[in-house]
C-alpha cells in the first residue's frame, strides 16, 4: 500500500511539473523606429508566420509567446510588391523579453537587439496596443 502511494504521489508531481513547464512564457517586443523610408504605411510583423501586428513608424508592440524558438519576419506594407523579409530565429527566455528591431536598408528586415539598446530606442517611442485593429 505505501509503495501504491508514494507513485500516486510521483504521478500527481510529474503532471504538475509537466503542466507549469508548458505555461512558460516570455515576450517578443517589435521595434520599430525607423525615420522617412516607408514612415507613412503601416509594416505588418509576424511571429512563427501568423500575423501579430501592424506597426506605424516610432512604435513598437510587445506580445507573449511560450518560452522556446519562434520565427519573426517583417512585410512592409503600403502598395509595394516586396516580399516578407528572410526569417529570423530566435530563443525567447522564459520570463524574459527578446527585442527585435524593424531595419531599413536596401530592404526590410529583422535584427535582434540588446535590452540596452531597445531601451534607449523605446524611450522616444510609443506603445501600439491595439495591433491588428485598423484605428
Amino acid at each position: 500500500m505505501k509503495t501504491i502511494s508514494v507513485l500516486l504521489i510521483a504521478l500527481i508531481s510529474l503532471c504538475s511539473y509537466k503542466t507549469f513547464a508548458q505555461q512558460k512564457t516570455g515576450t517578443i517586443c517589435f521595434i520599430r523606429a525607423n525615420g522617412y523610408v516607408g514612415s507613412m504605411v503601416n509594416d505588418k510583423v509576424y511571429i512563427d508566420d501568423s500575423l501579430v501586428c501592424k506597426l506605424k513608424n516610432k512604435q513598437y508592440s510587445i506580445h507573449t509567446v511560450p518560452a522556446g524558438a519562434h520565427t519573426v519576419a517583417v512585410n512592409p506594407g503600403g502598395l509595394s510588391t516586396q516580399k516578407r523579409s528572410t526569417p529570423l530565429t530566435i530563443t525567447v527566455e522564459a520570463g524574459k523579453t527578446t527585442y527585435i528591431d524593424i531595419a531599413w536598408a536596401d530592404k526590410v528586415s529583422c535584427q535582434e537587439l540588446t535590452a540596452n539598446s531597445a531601451t534607449l530606442k523605446m524611450q522616444k517611442l510609443k506603445q501600439n496596443n491595439k495591433c491588428l485593429s485598423d484605428k
